[in-house]
């Protein structure tokens, strides 16, 4: 064998060399992607469904907002009748003095 023949040989294996090492880094890339992606659905699924829950809450808070809208018309009614009774009997009472 001959320098070219032995420099032949050294770049052949260096090629395989490089090759089996971009390989490599391509596969631990795919896999460290693969991995990220699969922490970030994780991520999006725990706040989808921390959204979704916040959404039920809104849904009862609504709710329970209206009943107390109803409950305080009839308390401001109620009032307002005691009012009238209260200045009714304060009259009365002037009107002894």
């Amino acid at each position: 064998m001959g320098a070219i023949g032995i420099g032949t040989l050294i770049a052949v294996i260096g090629c395989f060399v490089g090759l089996a090492g971009w390989l490599n880094g391509r596969d631990k890339k795919i896999l460290g992607d693969g991995e990220w992606k699969g922490s970030v659905n994780t991520k999006l699924d725990d706040i989808k469904s921390s959204v979704s829950g916040t959404n039920t809450q809104l849904d009862k808070l609504g709710g329970a907002i209206s009943t107390h809208e109803k409950r305080i018309t009839e308390v401001e009614s109620s009032t307002k009748q005691a009012h009238k009774r209260i200045d009714r009997l304060d009259k009365i009472v002037d009107d002894k003095n």
